[in-house]
């Protein structure tokens, strides 16, 4: 878009803000459906007895739940028969019945039941390993891999022990960008004074006008498990011009593989810790719906807890902004303020093939 304005009598042309097209910006990114574990679903969304069908990761699932034991399965969601779209099927049991020929096939792929009592064929329909965590639905995606899961995700043994509860979920909608940005953006130390260095109320983009935020921020991989990596941000105000000490907050964050995973931990003084879950999940290369779940330890009110993640939310919000605009380097030229990007692009090449 070009804006018009006049200098001296005549009219002259400006360039406007505009927006690079994604396919300029997909062709400098690395694949865009790294192996790892994804949201699917929220899992109040499919009850037992029911199904749903799915698109993203570059794949068409359908998800249904068992009616025996509330499993929850993921298959290719077109029958492997004639194509009829078994998400629109009915479930029986632990199998999923096509609505076209009545063909029943279970969660690991095989078919179990042709109502003419022909031969079941032995090829195994596509299917993928997946499960209930902490509210969501996850599925583990290996177009890299096949076969095999590079890792699992955690127990979480405060929301198991009842110590921490659930507080709330944000649905962050679609997000224009590749899902390495996310990693990206814990190593780019240069960019939080620049970015992150105002405050907002939170939920908003309106700013606190005559506070400031310092960060001191690190990242390391795990020395024993090779698809953890944490980012750690250590947080200070400036109320005009004075910092204010007793405002510290720290912050945890662990990446679980490429990105479709990442928690937050919050330490809030004489309180407690707030868990909240980010998932991306990549819906076209350049396009990832994101989601937050949020739990907290029971002295932290919901109130509080959602002030923190609103908080956060308003800050990730300023990064959309650039993610949606950029290009990926994959030379980047780098100075000695920059975080560690190479040695963390070197830590996620291993969610691709070699």
């Amino acid at each position: 878009m070009w804006g018009r304005f006049t200098r001296g009598g005549a009219t002259r042309r400006r360039p406007g803000r505009g927006r690079p097209s994604d396919a300029l910006r997909e062709s400098t990114y690395p694949p865009p459906y790294p192996d790892g574990w994804y949201m699917v679903a929220a899992s109040a969304d499919i009850k037992p007895g029911e199904a749903m069908y799915v698109e993203c990761l570059g794949k068409q699932i359908a998800l249904f739940r068992s009616e025996s034991n509330g499993q929850v399965h993921a298959i290719d969601a077109f029958c492997p028969h004639m194509g009829a779209n078994l998400a629109h099927g009915k479930v029986i049991d632990d199998q999923l019945r096509c609505p076209f020929h009545g063909w029943r096939i279970n969660g690991f792929g095989q078919v179990c039941h042709i109502p003419t009592n022909d031969k079941l064929p032995a090829r195994i329909h596509t299917h993928w390993e997946v499960m209930d965590y902490y509210g969501m639905v996850v599925l583990y995606h290996a177009e890299h891999r096949p076969d095999r899961v590079l890792y699992r995700l955690p127990e979480q043994s405060r929301i198991d022990s009842g110590k921490s509860v659930y507080r709330g979920r944000h649905n962050g909608g679609e997000v224009r960008m590749h899902i390495i940005e996310f990693a990206e953006n814990a190593v780019d130390f240069q960019h939080f004074p620049e970015i992150h260095g105002v405050m907002h109320i939170p939920w908003t983009r309106i700013t606190i006008p005559f506070i400031k935020i310092h960060h001191e921020a690190s990242w390391e991989r795990d020395a024993n498990a090779a698809h953890l990596a944490y980012f750690r941000d250590q947080s200070v105000l400036e109320v005009l011009g004075r910092i204010i000490r007793k405002t510290g907050a720290s912050a945890k964050i662990t990446f679980y593989g490429a990105g479709g995973m990442v928690q937050f931990d919050f330490s809030i003084p004489n309180l407690g810790r707030i868990t909240m879950f980010q998932t991306h999940t990549p819906i076209a290369p350049l396009k990832q719906q994101v989601h937050f779940w949020w739990f907290s330890d029971k002295r932290i009110s919901r109130v509080l807890a959602s002030y923190v993640v609103g908080n956060w939310v308003s800050q990730w919000r300023r990064d959309v902004e650039i993610w949606e605009n950029k290009i990926y380097r994959k030379k980047p030229l780098l100075t000695k303020s920059d975080g560690p990007v190479h040695r963390m692009r070197r830590w996620y090449r291993q969610f691709y093939a070699k």
